[in-house]
């Protein structure tokens, strides 16, 4: 692998109501969430301006152009959560009989993957296809693979091969991993190697877990979470894991935003010196209103540590080929 500067890799978890339909009713999403549709093309613009590379794990549902369409790209196996509403297949025929984009912009965006795509930089990876939970109660790890050969299918009508893997709520499983490649995934997010980060999220998760997560949002308790380009290990799967999430701060909490940020660019910039990766992730949703000021604001530090420091920037297709020896460099 060749010497490496600090690098900034972004991802984005990109779900619409897929990813929320456990935690919020359709009405609650569309009066709180949807605004993330019109705030996509303004990440997009960010990104380019600032020459920063990212990864879009798109969620295999968002695909489809129509009910139809997606009623036959299902997967012959879906999950059987013990929680039966994790699943969002129990109501695909009610809630989407006959509708598209246009009509249900809250689960269909086939214009907005063709915007990413078209932005230099970006690259559209996966979501799993039915933003599938890997440590949820009852599903298994052939279910896991059925519900990921289906996202690999409908990105290929699209032209597009997914070659990297986000799993929601980074719920990881070990043993999951090891058919990844044979499924064309060449990486995956993993998460921090610390009690609080490493086996992802969950509904079920201890209050006093969510409070010191939110306060590692501030407060440096948990590290810089970088890590040494010569530390990830070059077989498929590729684990380059995730170093902070880009959250949507409370309510409360909004007039410490500037203490968030600091924490944030701290980090960065001891990426920047130390010529290590930093894994900033985020979902569109959190890039609402005053969140995209925010994003800025970082887009900003990145171009000063790249003038600095030469800081780079790349996705997570791109820092996977280099892992792999696949690419000289993107310098």
């Amino acid at each position: 692998m060749p010497e490496m500067k600090g690098t900034l890799v972004i991802s984005l978890d990109f779900e619409l109501y897929w990813g929320l339909r456990d935690l919020y009713s359709m009405d609650e999403y569309q009066a709180k969430w949807l605004r993330e549709r019109e705030t996509i093309p303004h990440i997009l613009d960010l990104f380019r301006q600032a020459g920063v590379h990212a990864t879009w794990a798109t969620v295999g549902l968002l695909f489809f152009e129509h009910h139809a369409e997606l009623l036959a790209g299902l997967p012959a196996l879906r999950p059987t959560y013990k929680d039966c509403r994790l699943s969002p297949y129990e109501d695909l025929d009610e809630r989407f009989t006959g509708l598209g984009e246009q009509e249900a912009p809250h689960s269909y965006a086939p214009s907005l993957i063709k915007q990413i795509c078209a932005t230099p930089g970006q690259a559209v990876g996966s979501h799993t296809f039915s933003h599938y939970y890997c440590r949820e109660p009852g599903q298994t790890k052939e279910q896991f693979y059925s519900d990921l050969q289906a996202a690999q299918q409908v990105a290929g009508q699209r032209g597009i091969a997914l070659r990297s893997l986000v799993l929601p709520r980074n719920q990881w499983q070990s043993s999951y991993m090891d058919g990844l490649g044979e499924l064309g995934f060449l990486s995956y997010r993993g998460n921090p190697d610390h009690p609080l980060y490493k086996q992802g999220y969950s509904t079920s998760d201890s209050p006093w877990r969510r409070v010191l997560r939110l306060a590692d949002s501030y407060c440096n308790l948990t590290g810089h979470h970088t890590y040494d380009f010569e530390t990830l290990d070059s077989t498929v799967p590729v684990n380059l894991p995730a170093s902070f999430f880009f959250r949507t701060p409370p309510g409360l909490l909004r007039s410490l935003e500037p203490l968030r940020l600091r924490r944030i660019k701290q980090s960065m910039t001891h990426a920047a010196r130390r010529g290590e990766v930093y894994h900033l992730w985020l979902h569109p949703y959190n890039a609402v209103g005053s969140g995209l000021k925010s994003l800025e604001a970082l887009m900003v530090h990145y171009s000063r540590l790249s003038a600095k420091y030469g800081m780079t920037s790349l996705n997570m297709e791109e820092l996977a080929d280099l892992v792999l020896g696949e690419a000289e460099s993107y310098q």
